[in-house]
């Protein structure tokens, strides 16, 4: 028998010589290269395009070799908002939804993983039958283990584990990704709500000074020295400041819901908090280099990449021979007391696999399998390009919303003064009630657009902290 067993490992051995040098001119085995960032990019940002030819670097960093430097939340000096986020990452549904679809993924990933491991099975099988000379009904009574394996001789098996793993390394910076957005998100909510929370107090402000005048204006007309004419226009403005107070509540109102939707509260509208404005460091981004490897789409990317060329690899060499080993132990009886006592007989098998004729099916697969590694580069060059984007138009916006601002604020400071001059004149009898609400429209105008260009100010920086790479 272990002649029979070494001649059979023999055969098997030298059949798989055979069939590799006799398909080495005919396949071309993936190479596995690792991906990289494309060429071409930057040393800072901000280059312009003529001086970009000239400070390009090449690299061939990967995600691994640069770990993200800081955090979301240190940029906020806001333990509310802090507490906010944290609920949100608990809460939020899709969140947790994508958490939990990531758990199953990774559960599956056992599936590949056991292809390259012995499989070992138990049966039991009972018949009943009068095949034999004599024509009496028996029973028969099986127990049977099976054990079966498939050596992995060219690494096929571990290329389709490397692909799935690298799938799921992929879903797990894409829930990366998605957390990040979350905080950015309800970072801006609270933003834009704490803004519309300061423009109804202006628009507050501004009715209670209408209606003041107002009321001036009608004991004035009563007592015989005021014209109907400026009540009227006082009137007037009155009913539109009341209007705009009711779409800044409304607006507010909205806000709020938002907020609470992504805190995973029912959206009662009922969330307060103060309205001063947070303080929020102006992120200062890295390299460009640096920054896209500390983004988790760019780490995806990365990931996706890997697995589309781990994927090509193993298509390339389903193409090459295979090798099973099986074997089968039993017994057998005509009862199930019987079986105990049985012999035991065991049955060894070793077998080759060569495909040689599918019409081109694993042909055109490998192909189809390099095409789509082909295809992951592209992708990944189109997020990095996409993500540089976003960090070059952030730091553009942050400088033009850094000259609003402060063009704004002189606006602001200057539409005061105008507005208590007007308003001493008025009081002296030297300026009409024209002149004077013209003047107090200008100002709530210009501080009505301090506040909006500040709140975009924050935003724009959230939103420059995520294209950097400043994760949670």
């Amino acid at each position: 028998m272990k002649e029979t067993i070494h001649k059979l490992n023999a055969f098997l051995g030298l059949w798989v010589i055979i069939s590799a040098v006799w398909l080495q001119g005919c396949i071309a085995t993936a190479s596995r290269g690792a991906a990289a960032l494309p060429d071409g990019i930057p040393e800072t940002f901000g280059t312009s395009a003529e001086s970009s030819a000239n400070t390009s670097v090449t690299t061939s960093s990967r995600p691994e070799t640069l770990p993200i430097t800081s955090r979301l939340l240190d940029l906020i000096d806001s333990g509310e908002l802090k507490a906010l986020v944290d609920e949100a990452l608990k809460n939020n549904p899709d969140i947790k939804a994508l958490a939990f679809r990531l758990q199953s993924q990774r559960y599956l990933l056992s599936g590949p993983g056991s292809q390259s491991m012995p499989k070992v099975d138990a049966g039991f099988s009972s018949t009943r039958n009068n095949q034999e000379y004599n024509s009496d009904t028996r029973n028969i009574h099986k127990i049977t283990a099976k054990v079966s394996w498939e050596i992995d001789l060219w690494g096929r098996l571990a290329d389709e584990y490397t692909a799935a793993d690298q799938e799921v390394q992929a879903k797990e910076q894409d829930l990366l990704k998605a957390r990040d957005a979350l905080a950015a998100r309800v970072i801006q909510a609270w933003i834009r709500q704490k803004a519309a929370r300061r423009a109804k107090a202006i628009e507050t402000q501004r009715l209670a000074v209408l209606q003041q005048i107002e009321d001036v204006l009608i004991h004035r007309y009563r007592d015989g020295i005021g014209s109907l004419d400026e009540y009227a226009a006082a009137r007037t403005r009155t009913q539109v400041a009341k209007a705009d107070l009711s779409a800044q509540q409304a607006d507010l109102a909205d806000f709020i819901r938002t907020l609470e939707l992504l805190l995973g509260r029912y959206p009662q509208g009922q969330l307060t908090c103060g309205r001063e404005w947070p303080a929020l460091a102006l992120p200062e981004p890295d390299t460009p280099a640096a920054v896209l490897l500390n983004r988790p789409d760019i780490r995806a990317a990365f990931a996706r990449v890997d697995a589309a060329l781990a994927q090509a690899s193993a298509k390339d060499k389903a193409r090459l021979p295979g090798v099973t080993l099986s074997a089968e132990l039993f017994r057998s009886g005509t009862t199930l007391s019987d079986i105990g006592s049985a012999t035991t007989y065991w049955v060894f098998l070793g077998s080759v696999f060569q495909p040689l004729f599918q019409s081109g099916r694993l042909r055109d697969e490998a192909r189809a399998g390099h095409l789509e590694a082909d295809a992951a580069i592209q992708d990944l060059h189109a997020v990095v390009l996409q993500a540089l984007s976003e960090v070059e138009n952030a730091l553009t916006l942050e400088n033009q919303l850094a000259v609003q601002a402060k063009a704004l604020g002189i606006a602001a400071t200057e539409s005061e003064k105008s507005s208590r001059y007007f308003a001493d004149r008025y009081r002296q009898g030297l300026d009409n009630i024209q002149t004077l609400l013209i003047a107090k429209e200008q100002e709530i105008s210009v501080k009505l657009r301090l506040n909006q260009a500040l709140a975009d100010r924050l935003s724009n920086r959230v939103n420059l902290a995520i294209a950097a790479g400043t994760g949670l």
